[in-house]
């Protein structure tokens, strides 16, 4: 439960308001459980929906319905952010220091206001910084650098040599740095390739659970600032993510291949090695990329093409059974 006033909320996030200013807010609502107590957000008409005040455009249509309104050019983002100023910090009960059930090297640098959780291990010429947090059971391995209020939950697995950057969320279970899979075939025998490169990560990357990013065969594996990756992704050694990409669950991007600045790939992409995928692409779900994309365009598919050129082959396909019966029946008739 909240206790604000509408003008208050609109003053916090320096907006206009419509109505009653007044009115006192008691709930952060969805949708489907609103009520004339509640704050939503609306970025067009909706029916059926009750609140006490709604966060939606300067749109009559829309906030005349409502006891309130505050104005945004960007309702989703504004409310979001009184959202979270009204939940407050969620990690404010952690305190820094280090859990007498941690294993930390005498040779690691620890910040005095960094937090290192039960059983976590911080390995030789690893580097924690300013208010980071390491989850309980984390490992960080040696020569590894987790920077400035970087939030790492239990049980992640940073191996060697990688690099995180400020203000980064990784989830659990995900794996930062494993080998790449990189092997050579001498008479039928698959032969190991050392995988001895690094994996850098950027500012405010958050990584899902369960992610696997491998380390570079001799360079360095890039995620690139501002890129978030959903959970259950896998991304080869020597691949560079570009900044503020989107990459959602179960995508998979082989060896080598390069993503440029904010491109979107879809839930379970698949996207073959030593390709170039440009900026602002995007890769829609369940598409299999063999070939480069150029700036700005949307595939779909397997393999995947143009979205408008999928959708007329998929048209066309969808008729082939009409097609099927008319030459039947005109071969049998001619006969």
């Amino acid at each position: 439960m909240i206790n604000f006033k509408v003008k208050d909320i609109a003053n916090l996030l320096s907006l206009d308001y419509k109505g009653d200013g007044e009115r006192i807010i008691k709930k952060i609502s969805s949708l489907e459980n609103s009520d004339d107590e509640s704050i939503i957000f609306l970025e067009k008409n909706e029916k059926n929906v009750s609140a006490g005040c709604v966060i939606t455009r300067d749109d009559e249509k829309i906030y005349s319905k409502f006891p309130s309104a505050i104005i945004s050019n960007n309702p989703k983002l504004d409310f979001f952010k009184f959202v979270n100023y009204a939940a407050g910090n969620k990690f404010s009960d952690i305190k820094p220091g280090i859990s007498q059930k941690a294993r930390v090297s005498d040779k690691a640098i620890v910040s005095e206001t960094a937090f290192i959780g039960d059983f976590a291990t911080v390995s030789d010429g690893a580097v924690i910084k300013d208010k980071a947090v390491i989850g309980n059971g984390c490992y960080i391995g040696f020569n590894s650098v987790v920077c400035e209020n970087t939030f790492i939950y239990p049980n992640v697995v940073i191996r060697e040599n990688v690099s995180v950057g400020k203000n980064c969320i990784i989830h659990s279970n995900s794996v930062i740095g494993s080998d790449g899979f990189g092997y050579v075939n001498e008479k039928g025998v698959n032969i190991k390739v050392p995988q001895i490169g690094r994996v850098e990560i950027g500012d405010d990357v958050e990584i899902g659970s369960c992610v696997a990013i491998d380390r570079a065969t001799l360079d360095m594996t890039i995620i690139g600032s501002g890129t978030k990756i959903d959970n259950l992704v896998h991304i080869a050694h020597n691949v560079r993510i570009g900044k503020n990409c989107l990459i959602l669950a179960q995508a998979g991007i082989a060896g080598s291949t390069t993503i440029g600045d904010g491109v979107i790939i879809a839930g379970q992409a698949g996207i073959v090695d030593h390709l170039k995928i440009g900026d602002g692409s995007i890769i829609m779900a369940q598409s299999g990329v063999i070939g480069n994309i150029g700036k700005n365009e949307v595939v779909f598919g397997t393999p995947a093409r143009n979205r408008n050129e999928f959708m007329r082959i998929q048209a066309a396909m969808s008729k082939l059974p009409e097609i099927y019966k008319y030459f039947f029946k005109k071969i049998k008739n001619e006969g």
